[in-house]
């Protein structure tokens, strides 16, 4: 990774060309898609040697496969890790990460607003099957992670910023906690992408992409990311995506590389028309509260400054009312469709907390009336609109 990446001088030449060799694809300017499930070789030396000769040099698909060796050294260089390997899905990016480094009696440091899914898997399957410890924390102070952390825990689980509360960590600042007590950090990076943020260079050791965002950026392919700068680490990840099965199909990883290309250009606009939109909601009579870290009003701006350079399409803000009317709103909008996934060109809306006790939503630091919007491609005025005409529904 290291020898290829001397000549790259920003994001802009990583997301265009980067690890695309044309001469093994008869210099086609955009690389094929293999299909194929296996490749043949010359002798039976050949086969049994083909896990020590160069990259090029392919077996099964299940281990690996040209398209997808593109998309991931991408990735790779983009977080400035020297490797990466892409997943079926988030989740199973996620779960690899967490069985690869902790075992039966773990314990586990997670912030409270980690994504749902992977909540579950920790306080379900990991307690159950294999008898591990999670203690959560909010995530905001360094003295939380001080105090939760202990010689036993293996793994840190951050999500700066959270998908819904948009809260931030200092990742700087839990890396040096975790390394004191030689603790790995798993951190989501959906947020941001490569782009805004690269946790690796906080101090993270494992870095996880959900691709349905804006990787892919055009709500058409499932798949997650890991990276990681420690190698030792990234051959146990290898292994273990080996052994599950759970490696991303080569149509899903070339659609990965065009998404890849506009990464930076849809990004950076995804973040104009939300910085509009989150100005505009905090200035709205009927909204309470805007979550979006883009704002100088946040309460971890500074942080924000600190660690990130930018902010994508993503927030949440709480309606002056009802969570009756909160539906009401989410459902006069025309442009922004129900839905919970974000980071392609549409813009959604969705009650996240609509029906969690509020009990569970004061532990998250939210309220059921609270609603989040992903901004997409379609105009900041035509987005502003849209709301307006929502409000004025009320």
């Amino acid at each position: 990774m290291k020898e290829q990446n001397h000549y790259l001088k920003d994001s802009r030449l990583i997301e265009t060309h980067y690890g695309e060799e044309y001469e093994h694809y008869y210099n086609a300017i955009v690389p094929p898609v293999f299909l194929n499930s296996l490749n043949v070789f010359p002798t039976i030396d050949d086969y049994y040697d083909s896990d020590k000769t160069d990259r090029h040099v392919y077996c099964y698909g299940r281990v690996q496969n040209p398209t997808v060796r593109i998309l991931e050294d991408k990735i790779a260089a983009l977080e400035h890790g020297e490797g990466a390997f892409v997943f079926s899905s988030g989740m199973a990016a996620a779960t690899t990460a967490v069985m690869a480094v902790c075992h039966t009696g773990s314990h586990i440091v997670c912030v409270r607003n980690v994504y749902g899914p992977l909540k579950t898997f920790l306080t379900q399957h990991c307690t159950e099957q294999f008898q591990m410890q999670v203690t959560f924390v909010k995530g905001d102070r360094l003295e939380e992670f001080e105090e939760a952390i202990t010689d036993d825990t293996d793994l840190v689980v951050l999500e700066s910023p959270s998908s819904i509360m948009m809260t931030l960590q200092d990742i700087r600042g839990v890396a040096a906690i975790a390394g004191a007590h030689r603790a790995r950090i798993y951190i989501d990076n959906t947020y941001c992408t490569p782009i805004f943020q690269n946790p690796l260079d906080l101090g993270a050791d494992m870095v996880m992409h959900t691709m349905s965002k804006y990787i892919g950026g055009h709500s058409d392919i499932i798949g997650g990311v890991l990276v990681a700068k420690d190698k030792e680490l990234l051959a146990k990840l290898s292994l273990m995506r080996e052994l599950y099965g759970g490696i991303l199909g080569p149509m899903e990883a070339w659609l990965g590389i065009r998404g890849i290309r506009t990464l930076e250009v849809r990004l950076r606009q995804h973040e104009k028309t939300a910085l509009a939109v989150a100005a505009y909601l905090e200035k709205h009579p009927r909204v309470k509260k805007v979550y979006f870290p883009g704002l100088p009003s946040f309460p971890q701006y500074e942080l924000m400054q600190k660690q990130q350079q930018g902010n994508c399409g993503l927030m949440s803000f709480e309606l002056d009312g009802s969570v009756e009317q909160t539906k009401a709103f989410c459902q006069a909008l025309r442009i922004f469709k129900i839905g919970v996934s974000w980071g392609g060109f549409e813009s959604l809306v969705t009650m996240p907390f609509a029906r969690a006790s509020e009990e569970e939503t004061a532990w998250l630091g939210g309220a059921q009336n609270l609603i989040r919007i992903h901004c997409g491609l379609e105009g900041e005025e035509n987005l502003i609109a849209d709301l307006e005409q929502a409000f004025a529904a009320l």
